[in-house]
């Protein structure tokens, strides 16, 4: 007999100890049973786990190739620089030489120039003395008295050279300042542990930059019910966050999915309609009002600022000092206002039918420079204007069509 549960042969003893109270089968049956798996079992692994470890054997030999062929595109850029660097250094030297080759013809020819008119002077003085003696020794005194009636001057004019001096200071060029003359290396590592492998490997190896672009990783992912699908999300604290669709659902929900128990009723767009204040309340679009509602930590909605006939598409709170932002439009009119954290408006971008730089402002989001980042979805484009409204730049992609969603910005 065979023991069914723990699929080995028993015997009398083992029934009584081992497998009391356990279901016991003929040993043939069993091993058809366990033959029935292990066909399974190989057939899964010839139709299906051998292809894919195949695949995935390609794959890990063509990612190999093509690091290999990088690393091989990096040695030789790696030379091309150093042999540009070696040819600027080589061509700065033969400058160099050439400049100081150029002001040596220059201090000759100069030097010779003076030195002879230095020559003719002694000359014309050793002359005088020479006329003097044979004067005074013939005792031709009239011939003495006839040169010399009238003083000569012959002033010595000091001669100075064309530079008084010239002298190179030579500087010690660090290991680290010839780094510079290099690019940087970019690597891209598959996580954080590859990261880690990575920099201990190439810490303090070589001068050349390293860079690292940031790697993101899934952290936690979970389903929300109550809400079509996740628009858009503000984080309130470590334990819940707002959650919303298109279709004005608003909820309550934990880091595990988990729906909370308070719910409201508010007609909102559904897009970047909800932000969060640096007091940790909650701020809201209310469309059919027209106007901006907070949501206090008692659940108390309270209107904070109202619209008028504008109607707002998208809302944000600054982390730096605590203004308000809205997208908003009237018709075929655009605007994105700012206002302080009591409602005031401060200033506003408006722009007319004939000058948009804005078609929908969907989501807002505010960077450290102050600067204004609106996710414009008919636009296809980020649009990034100043604190003062004047537009910088916009983004629309790279090859396909883009469709910008919800954006967040960094405190760096």
């Amino acid at each position: 007999m065979c023991c069914k549960e723990c699929k080995v042969p028993v015997c009398i003893t083992c029934i009584k100890e081992r497998h009391n109270g356990h279901v016991f089968i003929e040993t043939l049956e069993l091993y058809n049973i366990l033959k029935e798996d292990i066909t399974k079992y190989v057939s899964d692994i010839k139709s299906r786990e051998i292809p894919l470890t195949q695949t995935t054997l390609t794959q890990a030999i063509q990612g190999r190739l093509e690091m290999t062929e990088a690393i091989r595109k990096v040695r030789s850029d790696l030379v091309s620089d150093a042999a540009l660097a070696k040819k600027l250094i080589d061509q700065n030297l033969e400058s160099g030489v050439k400049v100081m080759d150029e002001i040596e013809n220059l201090v000759i020819a100069d030097s010779f120039h003076k030195e002879s008119g230095i020559r003719d002077t002694l000359s014309d003085l050793q002359n005088i003395v020479r006329q003097y003696d044979d004067s005074n020794t013939s005792n031709r005194l009239a011939e003495l008295i006839n040169c010399y009636s009238y003083p000569k001057s012959h002033p010595v004019q000091k001669r100075t050279p064309i530079a008084s001096d010239i002298t190179y200071f030579p500087k010690s060029l660090t290991l680290e300042e010839a780094g510079e003359m290099f690019g940087y290396l970019s690597i891209q590592a598959k996580g954080v542990h590859e990261l880690k492998l990575i920099k201990e490997s190439t810490d303090k190896k070589t001068l050349i930059q390293i860079k690292f672009p940031p790697i993101v990783e899934k952290i936690m992912s979970f389903e929300i019910s109550g809400i079509a699908h996740t628009s858009h999300i503000s984080y309130v604290n470590d334990e819940i966050a707002l959650f919303s669709d298109n279709n004005s659902k608003l909820v309550f929900a934990n880091k595990r999915g988990e729906v909370a128990k308070e719910k409201f009723e508010m007609l909102t767009s559904g897009y970047g309609c909800h932000a969060i204040t640096q007091e940790r309340d909650l701020l809201i679009t209310d469309l059919s009002k027209h106007q901006i509602c907070k949501l206090t930590k008692e659940q108390k909605i309270l209107p904070v600022i109202k619209l008028g006939a504008w109607t707002a598409t998208a809302l944000c709170c600054s982390q730096r000092n605590g203004d308000i932002l809205v997208g908003m439009f009237l018709k075929h009119n655009v605007k994105v206002v700012r206002y302080n954290n009591k409602g005031n408006p401060l200033f506003e971008n408006p722009q007319n039918k004939g000058n948009q730089v804005y078609h929908t402002p969907c989501y807002l989001s505010e960077n450290i420079n102050g600067d204004i980042c609106v996710s414009d979805w008919n636009r296809e484009s980020l649009i990034v204007s100043d604190r003062e409204g004047c537009h910088r730049f916009s983004y629309s992609g790279s090859g396909s069509r883009f469709y910008p969603r919800g954006i967040i910005n960094d405190d760096v």
